[in-house]
């Protein structure tokens, strides 16, 4: 049942997309004994880092996605432009 458990953990690090230093210290924090209270606390404070790390690549990506955009745009009016001068 505790190799079950850290799997578990394991795989849910992973898919939050968590370091395996941090997945290891979330394996390790349900293992001990300790006070929950500040397992919690600790857990909250990675989970907060790492969803701060997400949201700026995501401002990355959207920003990235947007220059895309404007390039194809533009890319498009060149086109349409040379298609209009072939044309005439």
């Amino acid at each position: 049942m505790r190799d079950r458990t850290r799997l578990k953990l394991t795989l849910r690090g992973k898919r939050l997309g968590l370091t395996l230093a941090e997945v290891k210290d979330l394996v390790d924090m349900y293992e001990s004994p300790r006070d929950t209270r500040a397992q919690l606390k600790k857990f909250l404070a990675v989970l907060s880092s790492h969803r701060a790390q997400l949201e700026q690549q995501m401002a990355d990506l959207k920003a990235t996605l947007d220059e895309v955009r404007a390039h194809e745009k533009e890319s498009r009016r060149l086109l349409d432009d040379d298609e209009r001068r072939r044309a005439a």
